[in-house]
C-alpha cells in the first residue's frame, strides 16, 4: 500500500457499503467537497486516509478487527 487509490476504487468501496458521500467523508474526517474531489479524480486521496478507510471497513490487508462481545464489568 504505497499509492493513492484511484477514483474508481474510492467509488467502489463506498458503493459496496452503501454509504453516501457524506457518510464516507465523515468516516475519514474530511469534508463532503474533499470526498467529491477524490471520487472525481480532481485530487488524490492521501494514502493514510485510504488506509484508515480500509481499516474502518475491515478490508485492510494487514489489519483486522478483533471483535469480541463486550463483557459486563464488575461493579
Amino acid at each position: 500500500m504505497n499509492e493513492s487509490p484511484t477514483p474508481e476504487q474510492i467509488y467502489e468501496i463506498r458503493q459496496k457499503f452503501g454509504w453516501t458521500q457524506s457518510e464516507a467523508a465523515a468516516l475519514v474526517w474530511v469534508t463532503l467537497r474533499g470526498w467529491q474531489w477524490w471520487e472525481s479524480g480532481k485530487r488524490k486521496m492521501p494514502i493514510g486516509l485510504w488506509e484508515l478507510l480500509l481499516i474502518k471497513a475491515d478490508l485492510h490487508p494487514n489489519f483486522k478487527w478483533n471483535r469480541r462481545p463486550q463483557q459486563a464489568k464488575d461493579v
